[in-house]
């Protein structure tokens, strides 16, 4: 499944989450990464590539973990940095598209409530560890999941950190649960739409207040969610996930859950 393009190169991923902007991370506000939720092995996502570094850092530790492995694929004329991923290629080997090129690890930059999931950032091999200066990537729109109607929802699953919540109205089908909108909101502090400037998340009305490259617009998240009249952390939202993560609140599976934005 093709879900962006870069540099004119198609990347491909199975059918899985993935989340250009539900991250903190600044090369995602600039339009320059991609998280992808494989479910246990991390793919390669490019027609072809070869692994020319592979190296150990240091992370934050958001979770009781303090070390990560940064990974550098050289593609033609860029490299593809990734992250999150315990390694089982070696250095200069060349890999394929759906190539298997480790298992999916736990990252000090991971939140609470992260899932595991892979990050892959585009950037120059000359400038390869930096956070911003990548190179942009420009997201395929895809209608893969219902849209939400209304604010009515029910809790299907409960993790530590957060429960999965399921509609209880659906329409079209759209790039995300909340129509073209994407992102961990409020608590990440910015949410994206794709193609366009303007949205409606659960009845506020949100507008970009920066436009990428990529036709990506970015808004700030100033308001507050509340589930059942209480105030919760935030909501995450990703593409092709029909479900919605909340975060925060005493929930239980089987709950009804009615979500207001103020």
């Amino acid at each position: 499944m093709e879900i962006a393009r870069v540099n004119g190169l198609s990347f491909e991923i199975p059918n899985v989450r993935y989340s250009f902007f539900d991250t903190p991370y600044i090369p995602h506000k600039l339009g320059t990464a991609v998280d992808v939720y494989f479910e246990e092995k991390a793919l390669f996502p490019l027609e072809e590539g070869r692994l020319v570094e592979i190296k150990k850092i240091r992370t934050p530790r958001h979770i009781p973990v303090g070390e990560d492995y940064l990974l550098i694929f050289e593609v033609e004329n860029f490299c593809l940095k990734v992250l999150h991923v315990n390694p089982n290629v070696k250095l200069g080997e060349k890999v394929f598209l759906g190539d298997e090129i480790g298992e999916l690890r736990l990252s000090g930059f991971f939140s609470p409530w992260s899932d595991k999931h892979v990050h892959f950032e585009f950037r120059s091999c000359q400038d390869r560890y930096r956070a911003r200066g990548g190179i942009m990537i420009f997201p395929k729109i895809r209608r893969l999941v219902p849209m939400v109607k209304g604010k009515e929802f029910k809790v299907i699953e409960k993790r530590e950190h957060y429960v999965w919540l399921k509609p209880l109205r659906r329409g079209r089908k759209k790039m995300t649960p909340f129509g073209d909108i994407e992102g961990g909101m409020p608590h990440y502090h910015y949410g994206a739409i794709f193609g366009d400037l303007e949205g409606d998340f659960l009845g506020k009305k949100v507008r970009a207040n920066i436009l990428l490259e990529n036709d990506v617009g970015i808004f700030t998240t100033d308001f507050r969610v509340f589930a059942n009249e209480r105030e919760i952390k935030g909501i995450g939202v990703y593409c092709n996930e029909d479900r919605v993560k909340l975060i925060g609140g005493e929930l239980d599976v089987g709950d009804l859950v009615k979500l207001e934005v103020i």
